[in-house]
């Protein structure tokens, strides 16, 4: 069956972290990453540049179900792939909605082994 969209890339991968301070030195100064601008959102957090993806680093307490751990793919027709994942029969489990800071459309979805996976379209 042909898809009305493509998958450009992955976007950005979430890693939950205990301690800000510690990630930020690994992945800034140990590793090398640049640091990011990242919205202000309702819990901790930094961004870096990893070649063309990002790393997403955010503080929150960890559970199984649900976890905030993700990875994000970049699609050229989000409304496209929304529509397919939908007539498919995989539950959309958060938005759809739109980031503020950069108003691209996002969704997020469990792959069968339930992994996390957000959906974002282009950038505007």
């Amino acid at each position: 069956m042909a898809k009305a969209f493509s998958i450009s890339g992955i976007h950005h991968v979430t890693l939950v972290v205990r301690n800000l301070t510690a990630a930020t030195g690994f992945y800034g100064e140990m590793l090398g990453l640049t640091a990011l601008a990242r919205p202000d959102y309702d819990f901790e957090g930094a961004w870096f540049a990893c070649g063309l993806i990002e790393i997403h680093l955010m503080v929150a307490e960890e559970h199984l179900d649900p976890t905030r751990r993700h990875l994000a793919m970049e699609v050229d027709d989000f409304d496209a792939c929304i529509d397919s994942v939908r007539s498919s029969g995989v539950a959309i489990v958060g938005g759809p909605g739109t980031r503020p800071h950069n108003g691209r459309s996002f969704f997020f979805c469990k792959d069968p082994s339930g992994n996390l996976i957000e959906i974002t379209g282009p950038a505007s």
